[in-house]
């Protein structure tokens, strides 16, 4: 079977890119409309003639926004699917509905929800791409709304041919068409008399994005250039190559000035990072927001121009709250991030709490300390050492004086941490362990006769540690509240 010119086009586009694997499994977006119908007929026709051994899913979004076609809609995908014998998959959600509790537009709330359900189809058929019709219109619409609503060098990039949507399991977005105009998938469709459906809400200028298509564009075609669709697609081609290199050096940047990262937390040194070029910075910044899942679209450049100025121009004590529950601030030559709500320091366990040895013992609000005594016999302190986390410690039983008592730090509290000789302030502790100052507050401390014994997390101190003539041992372990 001899393939049409469009897949075979879209097929080069496919290698080109590396879009698509043999024995791949891939979720479909299909709306009806006749990207996503073209999408879809190609991938098949692609499948088979080019015995991809590819196994591909269609899914369909009902947004409930339309009514009886809306309904239509489902059908005639459900119906298309059958008639390929492909699995099918629909969802409703009731876009307006969720649009007006989250105070989202309409369109954003589509896309959100539309990717959600994508995701979910991904995990539960061990899919590792999900394909959208996006083409090369699309592509031009993006751009000049990202113009006219505020945008960087990443944005004017354009939409990407591919980009991943989770790490672990690995799933990619793909837009096999994006390179191709919506007058050729047209010219296809008609040509192989394929049905799709017409989206009336499309023509629609209430929509800010339709506005463009059908107002803006034409304007700018009839009025400024003939030829803006294609001018515009190689200002995305140029930047983009521009931001291939831009992110491969901010990559190297980010890999230098990184401190530490988890899921949620964020910390890199801010002298090296204000020695790179003010464009990488920005880019580096970038990537430290996407890594935290930081919607980007809701980062301006004046929230990139606070972090790198006003934050480390104020100095520690300062933060800020940013779009997507993200706070940050400069402390010792450290810019941190955060994730969650807004800071707020605990208040401090004046008094303290007698800890229960064995028992548990609440400190609320910030958890709970469960105590066990042991024989040595029954300990190995290597196995601990080597397996234990840093809210755990082992104490000599004997070298503890009762009753051990959990409190907030105070002014002048001293320690005597392991392999280190004399005594040393929490405070200076705490500033050689660059711990923030507005954490400081929430670190639980054990006191024996009121003098720090474990700083949790941090450190404990030498005078209780486990000694060749241990018999019995305390095992404390700090248990956060979530």
């Amino acid at each position: 079977m001899k393939l049409n010119r469009l897949p075979f086009e879209i097929f080069k586009i496919i290698n080109r890119y590396s879009l698509i694997k043999l024995h791949d499994s891939i979720v479909i977006g299909v709306s009806g409309g006749p990207d996503s119908v073209a999408l879809l007929k190609i991938l098949h026709t692609l499948n088979i003639v080019k015995d991809l051994k590819l196994h591909l899913i269609v899914a369909h979004l009902n947004h409930q926004l339309r009514g009886k076609d809306s309904s239509d809609d489902v059908r005639f995908v459900e119906n298309l699917s059958r008639d390929l014998s492909l699995p099918f998959f629909s969802k409703n959600v009731n876009i307006q509905v969720l649009s007006d509790q989250t105070k989202s537009s309409i369109e954003e709330t589509a896309r959100r929800e539309r990717y959600k359900f994508f995701m979910e189809l991904s995990l539960k058929h061990n899919a590792i791409s999900v394909a959208t019709g996006h083409n090369a219109d699309d592509n031009v619409e993006t751009l000049l709304h990202r113009i006219i609503r505020g945008t960087g060098l990443l944005g004017l990039g354009g939409i990407p041919i591919k980009r991943s949507l989770k790490e672990d399991p690995p799933i990619q977005l793909i837009r096999p068409l994006l390179f191709t105009w919506r007058r050729e998938i047209i010219a296809y469709l008609e040509r192989e008399q394929f049905h799709y459906r017409i989206d009336k809400s499309n023509y629609e200028t209430g929509y800010f994005r339709n506005r463009i298509r059908i107002e803006l564009i034409p304007l700018l075609e009839n009025r400024f250039n003939p030829n803006i669709k294609n001018t515009l697609i190689q200002l995305c081609q140029i930047l983009n190559a521009n931001n291939e290199y831009l992110s491969s050096e901010a990559e190297k940047i980010l890999t230098d000035c990184t401190i530490e990262s988890t899921s949620d937390s964020y910390s890199i040194d801010v002298n090296f990072l204000r020695k790179q070029p003010k464009v990488l910075q920005h880019v580096v910044l970038q990537k430290i927001l996407n890594t935290m899942n930081v919607p980007l679209k809701e980062i301006t450049y004046k929230h990139y121009t606070r972090i790198l100025n006003e934050i480390i121009k104020m100095g520690k004590g300062r933060y800020f709250q940013f779009p997507g529950r993200l706070y940050s601030w400069y402390e010792h030559r450290i810019l941190y991030f955060r994730k969650g709500a807004l800071f707020k320091p605990y208040k401090p366990l004046i008094s303290g709490t007698s800890i229960r040895i064995p028992g548990v013992t609440p400190i609320y609000p910030l958890g709970q300390i469960v105590s066990e005594i042991q024989d040595v016999r029954d300990f190995s302190l290597e196995t601990f050492k080597k397996h234990k986390t840093e809210y755990e410690e082992a104490f000599d039983l004997q070298s503890i004086i009762m009753p051990l008592v959990v409190r907030s730090r105070k002014k002048g509290d001293t320690v005597s941490p392991l392999g280190m000789d004399g005594h040393k302030k929490l405070k200076d502790l705490f500033i050689d362990k660059k711990v923030p100052v507005n954490e400081r507050d929430t670190i639980p401390v054990v006191a024996m006769s009121d003098h720090p014994i474990w700083v949790i997390g941090v450190c404990i101190d030498r005078r209780v540690k486990i000694n060749p003539n241990t018999k019995k041992i305390v095992k404390l372990t700090f248990q956060k509240f979530s």
